[in-house]
């Protein structure tokens, strides 16, 4: 009931359960939590290019990356929604966030998935928001996925394969 299915990974019911309960502890231990939105750019070309099979392979690669990149049990890999994802980083500072971000980005780059014709890049790529909750900021989970998700927009719209933070 907290796995997706496709992925592998966390999904979003289990995502929410999770982020409510990491930023209540992260507050009372008075420590930082970080919270990644991640977007795979232009999946819908991808899509439309190769097929919803291969772009089921594609997501299933990402998801797989993301979770193996990740060096401790507590952070959390899900599948947010479509072709994105929220990494939840309990007990990491917006340094570190923005540095796991950007090893996540590349880890992603390495995997060389072949990017549709037209899509403004040759292989497949993310784009990352990063947002941190500081050590007694009470923050409600909603303001921290809001904040990611204007990060992640900011992304986007300054041409994607990028971390923002």
């Amino acid at each position: 009931a907290h796995v997706d299915g496709l992925t592998g990974v966390a999904n979003r019911r289990r995502f929410d359960e999770a982020l409510v309960l990491e930023t209540r502890r992260c507050l009372h231990a008075n420590m930082p939590i970080s919270l990644l939105l991640v977007d795979i750019d232009h999946f819908k070309n991808y899509n439309d290019h190769f097929g919803h099979g291969m772009g089921d392979i594609a997501l299933t690669r990402v998801a797989t990356t993301l979770s193996q990149k990740l060096a401790r049990a507590a952070d959390l890999v899900a599948r947010y929604g479509g072709e994105e994802f929220a990494v939840i980083l309990p007990e990491t500072d917006h340094e570190g966030a923005t540095s796991i971000a950007e090893k996540l980005r590349e880890s992603v780059a390495a995997l060389n998935i072949p990017h549709a014709p037209g899509s403004g890049a040759s292989s497949v790529s993310i784009s990352v928001g990063v947002a941190t909750q500081d050590p007694g900021q009470a923050m409600h989970p909603s303001e921290l996925v809001e904040a990611a998700d204007r990060r992640l927009y900011e992304a986007k719209a300054t041409g994607r394969n990028r971390v923002v933070a």
